[in-house]
Protein backbone atom coordinates (compact mmCIF):
# COMPACT_ATOMS: atom_id res chain seq x y z
CA UNK A 1 0.00 0.00 0.00
CA UNK A 2 1.03 3.53 -0.62
CA UNK A 3 2.13 6.09 1.98
CA UNK A 4 -0.37 8.76 2.60
CA UNK A 5 0.64 12.14 2.35
CA UNK A 6 -1.08 14.58 5.08
CA UNK A 7 -4.46 15.97 4.92
CA UNK A 8 -7.23 15.04 5.09
CA UNK A 9 -5.81 11.79 6.68
CA UNK A 10 -9.03 10.70 8.05
CA UNK A 11 -10.19 10.09 5.07
CA UNK A 12 -7.73 8.86 3.01
CA UNK A 13 -6.52 6.66 5.69
CA UNK A 14 -10.09 4.97 5.15
CA UNK A 15 -10.07 4.86 1.18
CA UNK A 16 -6.33 2.98 1.40
CA UNK A 17 -8.17 0.68 3.94
CA UNK A 18 -11.13 0.29 2.21
CA UNK A 19 -9.76 -0.42 -1.16
CA UNK A 20 -7.31 -2.96 0.52
CA UNK A 21 -10.24 -5.07 1.69
CA UNK A 22 -11.61 -4.40 -2.18
CA UNK A 23 -8.71 -6.16 -3.68
CA UNK A 24 -8.25 -9.07 -1.04
CA UNK A 25 -5.43 -8.46 -0.09
CA UNK A 26 -5.73 -9.23 3.66
CA UNK A 27 -7.12 -13.32 4.55
CA UNK A 28 -10.04 -14.02 6.79
CA UNK A 29 -8.78 -13.67 10.39
CA UNK A 30 -6.13 -11.51 10.09
CA UNK A 31 -5.24 -9.10 13.10
CA UNK A 32 -4.63 -5.48 11.95
CA UNK A 33 -3.04 -3.46 14.35
CA UNK A 34 -3.21 0.07 14.63
CA UNK A 35 0.28 0.44 14.39
CA UNK A 36 1.45 -1.45 11.63
CA UNK A 37 -1.36 0.23 9.55
CA UNK A 38 0.15 3.42 10.49
CA UNK A 39 3.63 2.66 9.82
CA UNK A 40 2.36 1.11 6.46
CA UNK A 41 0.48 4.40 5.52
CA UNK A 42 2.93 6.74 7.00
CA UNK A 43 0.65 8.35 9.14
CA UNK A 44 -0.18 8.57 13.10
CA UNK A 45 -2.22 6.09 14.86
CA UNK A 46 -5.56 8.72 15.10
CA UNK A 47 -6.52 8.58 11.74
CA UNK A 48 -6.29 5.06 11.07
CA UNK A 49 -7.72 4.43 14.35
CA UNK A 50 -10.99 6.31 13.28
CA UNK A 51 -10.76 4.68 10.05
CA UNK A 52 -10.95 1.08 11.54
CA UNK A 53 -13.61 2.41 13.72
CA UNK A 54 -15.98 3.27 10.79
CA UNK A 55 -15.29 0.28 9.31
CA UNK A 56 -15.92 -1.93 11.93
CA UNK A 57 -19.38 0.20 12.61
CA UNK A 58 -20.08 -1.08 8.94
CA UNK A 59 -19.44 -4.57 10.20
CA UNK A 60 -16.73 -4.70 7.67
CA UNK A 61 -14.17 -5.54 10.35
CA UNK A 62 -14.58 -6.79 13.83
CA UNK A 63 -13.26 -5.25 17.12
CA UNK A 64 -9.72 -6.66 17.38
CA UNK A 65 -7.90 -6.97 21.16
CA UNK A 66 -6.67 -3.85 22.29
CA UNK A 67 -5.70 -1.42 19.00
CA UNK A 68 -6.55 -3.33 16.69
CA UNK A 69 -9.26 -5.30 14.51
CA UNK A 70 -9.96 -8.27 12.38
CA UNK A 71 -10.89 -9.24 9.26
CA UNK A 72 -13.75 -11.66 9.74
CA UNK A 73 -14.13 -15.14 8.53
CA UNK A 74 -17.13 -15.86 5.88
CA UNK A 75 -19.38 -18.80 6.49
CA UNK A 76 -20.58 -20.78 3.89
CA UNK A 77 -24.38 -19.17 4.57
CA UNK A 78 -22.87 -15.43 4.90
CA UNK A 79 -22.14 -15.92 1.46
CA UNK A 80 -25.09 -17.53 0.37
CA UNK A 81 -26.69 -14.12 1.86
CA UNK A 82 -23.78 -12.05 0.18
CA UNK A 83 -24.84 -13.66 -3.13
CA UNK A 84 -28.62 -13.21 -3.00
CA UNK A 85 -28.38 -9.49 -2.24
CA UNK A 86 -25.43 -9.21 -4.90
CA UNK A 87 -26.91 -10.93 -8.17
CA UNK A 88 -30.43 -8.30 -7.06
CA UNK A 89 -28.24 -5.51 -7.30
CA UNK A 90 -25.76 -5.78 -9.18
CA UNK A 91 -27.45 -7.41 -12.18
CA UNK A 92 -29.71 -4.52 -11.41
CA UNK A 93 -27.09 -2.06 -12.09
CA UNK A 94 -26.01 -4.08 -15.18
CA UNK A 95 -29.66 -3.71 -16.50
CA UNK A 96 -29.54 0.25 -16.02
CA UNK A 97 -26.50 0.42 -17.62
CA UNK A 98 -27.10 -1.49 -20.67
CA UNK A 99 -30.73 1.41 -20.67
CA UNK A 100 -27.93 4.12 -20.60
CA UNK A 101 -26.14 6.24 -23.73
CA UNK A 102 -22.89 5.99 -22.65
CA UNK A 103 -20.24 7.96 -24.54
CA UNK A 104 -17.47 5.38 -26.91
CA UNK A 105 -14.75 6.82 -24.33
CA UNK A 106 -16.25 4.85 -21.29
CA UNK A 107 -16.71 2.16 -22.98
CA UNK A 108 -13.18 1.84 -24.77
CA UNK A 109 -11.93 2.15 -21.17
CA UNK A 110 -13.91 -0.93 -20.11
CA UNK A 111 -12.69 -3.12 -23.72
CA UNK A 112 -9.13 -2.09 -22.00
CA UNK A 113 -9.93 -2.97 -18.65
CA UNK A 114 -11.07 -6.83 -20.04
CA UNK A 115 -8.56 -7.10 -22.10
CA UNK A 116 -5.93 -6.51 -19.38
CA UNK A 117 -7.71 -9.23 -17.50
CA UNK A 118 -7.49 -11.38 -20.21
CA UNK A 119 -3.60 -10.98 -20.65
CA UNK A 120 -3.31 -11.49 -16.85
CA UNK A 121 -5.07 -15.20 -17.36
CA UNK A 122 -3.14 -15.61 -20.31
CA UNK A 123 0.18 -14.64 -18.59
CA UNK A 124 -0.34 -16.29 -15.39
CA UNK A 125 0.61 -13.34 -13.86
CA UNK A 126 -2.75 -12.24 -11.58
CA UNK A 127 -1.16 -10.54 -8.91
CA UNK A 128 -2.78 -7.37 -9.79
CA UNK A 129 -5.92 -9.26 -11.38
CA UNK A 130 -8.78 -8.79 -8.81
CA UNK A 131 -7.98 -5.30 -8.86
CA UNK A 132 -8.39 -5.07 -12.58
CA UNK A 133 -11.53 -7.40 -12.13
CA UNK A 134 -12.82 -5.11 -9.34
CA UNK A 135 -12.67 -1.87 -11.35
CA UNK A 136 -14.17 -3.46 -14.49
CA UNK A 137 -17.21 -4.53 -12.83
CA UNK A 138 -17.83 -0.89 -11.01
CA UNK A 139 -16.86 0.79 -14.37
CA UNK A 140 -19.92 -0.97 -15.34
CA UNK A 141 -22.23 -0.24 -12.48
CA UNK A 142 -20.78 3.42 -12.01
CA UNK A 143 -22.81 3.63 -15.61
CA UNK A 144 -25.83 2.92 -13.90
CA UNK A 145 -26.27 6.25 -12.92
CA UNK A 146 -27.51 5.28 -9.32
CA UNK A 147 -24.37 6.46 -7.36
CA UNK A 148 -26.49 4.86 -4.07
CA UNK A 149 -26.75 1.36 -5.61
CA UNK A 150 -23.24 1.33 -6.62
CA UNK A 151 -22.29 2.68 -3.10
CA UNK A 152 -24.68 -0.45 -1.29
CA UNK A 153 -22.98 -3.06 -4.07
CA UNK A 154 -19.73 -1.69 -2.47
CA UNK A 155 -20.64 -2.39 1.16
CA UNK A 156 -21.26 -5.98 -0.36
CA UNK A 157 -18.25 -6.28 -2.01
CA UNK A 158 -15.96 -5.46 1.31
CA UNK A 159 -17.92 -7.02 3.19
CA UNK A 160 -16.81 -10.90 0.60
CA UNK A 161 -13.20 -9.08 -0.28
CA UNK A 162 -10.97 -11.20 1.47
CA UNK A 163 -12.52 -14.78 0.13
CA UNK A 164 -12.99 -13.17 -3.50
CA UNK A 165 -9.18 -13.62 -3.44
CA UNK A 166 -9.47 -17.25 -3.02
CA UNK A 167 -10.69 -17.60 -6.59
CA UNK A 168 -6.62 -17.02 -7.09
CA UNK A 169 -5.40 -18.83 -9.13
CA UNK A 170 -7.21 -22.22 -9.78
CA UNK A 171 -10.89 -20.87 -10.09
CA UNK A 172 -9.99 -18.24 -12.63
CA UNK A 173 -7.24 -20.07 -14.52
CA UNK A 174 -8.60 -22.99 -14.84
CA UNK A 175 -12.19 -23.64 -13.65
CA UNK A 176 -13.70 -20.73 -14.71
CA UNK A 177 -16.56 -21.69 -17.77
CA UNK A 178 -17.69 -19.20 -20.01
CA UNK A 179 -16.92 -15.56 -20.34
CA UNK A 180 -19.26 -14.07 -18.50
CA UNK A 181 -17.17 -10.52 -18.76
CA UNK A 182 -17.36 -10.36 -22.59
CA UNK A 183 -20.58 -11.38 -22.69
CA UNK A 184 -21.88 -8.95 -20.49
CA UNK A 185 -19.87 -5.90 -21.91
CA UNK A 186 -21.12 -7.02 -25.32
CA UNK A 187 -24.65 -6.46 -23.92
CA UNK A 188 -24.04 -3.11 -23.03
CA UNK A 189 -22.73 -1.88 -25.45
CA UNK A 190 -25.98 -2.88 -27.75
CA UNK A 191 -28.63 -1.91 -25.28
CA UNK A 192 -29.71 -5.75 -24.21
CA UNK A 193 -30.38 -5.54 -20.63
CA UNK A 194 -32.06 -8.82 -19.93
CA UNK A 195 -28.96 -9.92 -21.66
CA UNK A 196 -26.52 -7.40 -19.12
CA UNK A 197 -28.25 -8.51 -16.20
CA UNK A 198 -27.87 -12.33 -17.29
CA UNK A 199 -24.23 -12.60 -17.90
CA UNK A 200 -23.39 -10.38 -14.64
CA UNK A 201 -25.49 -12.57 -12.22
CA UNK A 202 -23.86 -15.73 -13.67
CA UNK A 203 -20.69 -14.72 -13.12
CA UNK A 204 -21.05 -14.16 -9.58
CA UNK A 205 -23.26 -17.03 -8.73
CA UNK A 206 -20.45 -19.32 -10.44
CA UNK A 207 -17.84 -17.90 -8.51
CA UNK A 208 -19.84 -18.06 -4.90
CA UNK A 209 -20.85 -22.10 -5.95
CA UNK A 210 -16.79 -22.39 -6.38
CA UNK A 211 -16.10 -20.84 -3.09
CA UNK A 212 -18.96 -22.08 -1.44
CA UNK A 213 -16.90 -25.27 -2.11
CA UNK A 214 -14.23 -24.18 -0.03
CA UNK A 215 -15.82 -24.84 3.21
CA UNK A 216 -14.38 -26.60 6.26
CA UNK A 217 -16.68 -28.95 8.36
CA UNK A 218 -17.68 -26.27 10.35
CA UNK A 219 -18.70 -23.94 7.49
CA UNK A 220 -15.79 -21.59 7.36
CA UNK A 221 -14.68 -20.42 3.90
CA UNK A 222 -10.46 -21.34 3.61
CA UNK A 223 -8.26 -20.83 1.03
CA UNK A 224 -8.03 -24.10 -0.97
CA UNK A 225 -4.26 -25.69 -0.59
CA UNK A 226 -1.74 -25.33 -3.21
Amino acid sequence: MKRIEPEPLWDLAHAQLRDALLAGRFEPGTVLTLRALAESFGTSITPVRDAVTRLVAQGILQQGPRNSAIVPNLSRKELADLTVVRCALEGRAAREAALQRHDDATLRRLEERLATMQSLIQARKLESYLEHHRKFHFGIYAMSGIPLMVETIENMWLRCGPVLSFVIPEYVVLLKGWDHHTAALKAIMVGDADGAEREIIADISEAAHYLAGLADSKGQLRRPSS
